[in-house]
């Protein structure tokens, strides 16, 4: 049975074509490349070398390099490959993933019981999230280019609406909470409107996860 890779996030797929799009990236069709498993070389002393195969260098002579070798990196494919050598992304993203519910927690947790204390435990961490979405985002557009080759496809442009959305919401949310300390225990509909708010902002973050899990995860 013939094996087909997807060039963009690396999914492999069995069969006698490649599949109309990636069920991990939707990538199109045309982004599979054929898996070729290289033949064996006959064994036994009398075996020779095949035409294909590179011969030994002799001694004294320098065999010059493949074209593809010589070609000048680009700085931000270095960046970027540098960035995920270090797991830069997955870092990153963990602060406001790990950090956003604990706010909107505080935040539900504050409205209930009217706790002032809540509520100022609940805008520190909202702006712990809000300064770390400069490096989520930065991080994952390099992750984009050099992982994934730019692919414009649907799950990579739900992770950028969704981090886009979320950036957005907590500043607005922190400039709110800054002109008004006591949104949520004061009476009126300010503070359900505020609480609407930040689960926005949670159900935002939770589907950028669920992408990023599907990409990360495509073999579970």
């Amino acid at each position: 049975m013939r094996k087909w890779k997807c060039s963009v996030c690396g999914y492999v797929h069995t069969g006698d074509e490649p599949p109309d799009k990636c069920p991990v990236c939707g990538a199109d069709k045309s982004q599979f490349v054929e898996i070729t498993e290289p033949a064996e070389a006959p064994a036994g002393p009398d075996s020779k070398p095949t035409p294909d195969e590179t011969p030994e260098p002799r001694p004294g002579v320098v065999s010059p390099p493949a074209a593809s070798t010589i070609a000048p990196e680009e700085p931000e494919d270095r960046l970027g490959e540098r960035l995920d050598s270090l797991h830069a992304h997955p870092i990153s993203v963990h602060i406001p993933n790990g950090v956003l519910p604990v706010a909107v927690g505080f935040a539900v947790l504050a409205l209930i019981f009217g706790c002032r204390v809540l509520e100022t435990a609940a805008l520190c961490n909202t702006i712990i999230v809000f300064l770390a979405m400069p490096a989520v985002l930065f991080t994952g557009y390099k992750s984009w280019r050099h992982k994934y080759k730019g692919a414009r496809t649907d799950i990579f442009l739900t992770k950028l609406v969704c981090g886009a959305g979320v950036t957005i919401l907590t500043l607005f949310l922190s400039l709110w909470w800054i002109v008004d300390p006591q949104v949520i225990t004061t009476p009126g509909a300010g503070r359900w409107i505020f609480i609407v708010i930040n689960l926005a902002a949670l159900g935002l973050a939770v589907i950028a996860g669920l992408m990023g899990g599907r990409l990360v995860f495509r073999d579970r």
